[in-house]
């Protein structure tokens, strides 16, 4: 291969053709989803600056914060703006992302979707969509194609039949290996295994589909790191277990470890030691640190639930709201019931009437405060929660109880406002169903 890809860490790889040099989603030092992640191995601060002076571009695939990492282009914004590295983006409604990085000096280029842009005569790059925000890249250099898929829900013969009429064959394959999300509960490893499997069989499913001479497994080199989520490491996929279960596609998975590099010049590739490297990783997460939460006194939690409703307010049309949960046959919008383990309190709050108080009822999800109040300081929070898995279910369906009526922020974070248009809306509100749905399947 005349491009190279060479491996930095977690989610992150440049894609050189020696002129052009594309960086993705770099994260990597610090805990990211409100202290619920860290990086297996942290990339130094030298490494990075070497890293900024061979590339021209940085891609960010989405706003997750493993991807999107705030404290990286913080701390590496001069840098970024001294080598004229431009950012590129997909274009979004509430152009956040893009907002931010101005402010920052820094130069964005939004890529819409499916079309293809030339950053050279012989580098083209092409975003493709996947679900509420997530994106892909495809990059044509010199007559070579690399899908980047991070973590896009590539799962399904028809999903993948829609993505290959875009990409066709492609020569490098760059897949998630692991779930990156709550998957149940403690006592629930079944979903867990069952989560960690379906994602074999997707790696399998994208192998078959886009026929691709290298995958190069990646976007998954993290550990749960919080006491409150650290069981979820027990069903994770390891490199040497996804290396035997693909087995029939072994000659094709190209293990990476930090700097490794396949193609171009100067090819720098050792999967056995690569695998060394890893396992050696995994081995020490049970005896890692784990991050905590500080208690947070109801007062101030309260204080923050009150910053939330002007919030939720804000940005959508209450009355709407208030004939949805009236009338609704999913139930959306209904009072939530949390019992704050860390107080020995349960609360019932609802945004709608704007009450906040203590009860005895049955709660449908118990946390920390630091979580709750997280979830009400920021419009993320409950997005944050369902990925980082910090919490518990009390009841059958109390996860997706409340996500009917949390999850409204993360539809406002995506541009989408509960308003009389949005009801005809259908694909927003299919995806958002089956979600529900593909939850409820677990209970």
């Amino acid at each position: 291969m005349k491009t190279s890809v060479k491996f930095i860490n977690h989610a992150s790889v440049n894609i050189s053709d020696g002129s052009i040099s594309v960086l993705s989603d770099p994260w990597y030092t610090g805990n990211v989803f409100h202290k619920g992640w860290n990086l297996l191995h942290e990339t130094k601060n030298q490494e990075v600056e070497k890293i900024l002076n061979e590339i021209t571009h940085i891609w960010i695939s989405h706003e997750h914060p493993d991807h999107f990492s705030i404290e990286f282009f913080k701390k590496f914004a001069q840098k970024i703006k001294n080598n004229s590295i431009k950012i590129l983006f997909q274009r979004t409604k509430d152009q956040r992302v893009k907002k931010f990085l101005n402010a920052q000096g820094l130069e964005v280029q939004e890529l819409g979707f499916n079309k293809q842009y030339a950053l050279s005569d012989d580098y083209h790059i092409t975003c493709l969509k996947d679900g509420f925000y997530d994106s892909g890249l495809l990059i044509s250099s010199h007559g070579e194609k690399i899908l980047n898929l991070n973590d896009c829900e590539i799962k399904t013969s028809k999903r993948a039949d829609e993505v290959f009429a875009i990409t066709g064959q492609v020569d490098v394959l760059l897949t998630q290996f692991s779930f990156a999300a709550w998957k149940g509960g403690k006592n629930n490893k079944s979903w867990r295994n069952e989560a960690s499997n379906e994602k074999i069989k997707t790696m399998r499913l994208q192998i078959q589909k886009f026929k691709p001479k290298f995958v190069i497994p990646f976007a998954s080199f993290f550990y749960f790191s919080n006491e409150e989520n650290s069981y979820l490491n027990d069903a994770i996929n390891r490199p040497e277990q996804f290396k035997e279960k693909l087995k029939e596609d072994a000659p094709k998975i190209t293990l990476m470890a930090p700097n490794d590099v396949l193609g171009g010049n100067y090819q720098s590739l050792n999967e056995d030691q690569a695998l060394i490297f890893w396992k050696k990783k995994y081995q020490v997460i049970n005896s890692l640190n784990l991050n905590k939460y500080t208690t947070i006194d109801i007062n101030s939690i309260r204080e923050s639930f009150e910053r939330y409703c002007k919030r939720v307010e804000k940005n959508n049309n209450m009355f709407l709201v208030r004939i949805i949960k009236m009338l609704s046959p999913i139930r959306a919008f209904k009072p939530v019931i949390i019992h704050i383990n860390d107080l020995n309190i349960t609360v019932k709050f609802d945004y709608v009437t704007k009450q906040f108080v203590e009860t005895q009822e049955m709660a449908m999800l118990s946390m920390k405060s630091e979580s709750l109040d997280f979830i009400f300081k920021n419009s993320f929070g409950f997005d944050t929660l369902t990925v980082n898995g910090c919490f518990e279910e009390e009841k059958k369906n109390g996860f997706i109880d409340a996500t009917k009526t949390l999850a409204i922020e993360n539809l406002n974070n995506l541009g989408i406002k509960i308003e009389f248009k949005t009801l005809f809306n259908l694909p927003i509100i299919k995806l958002f169903l089956s979600r529900l749905y593909r939850v409820a399947l677990k209970q």
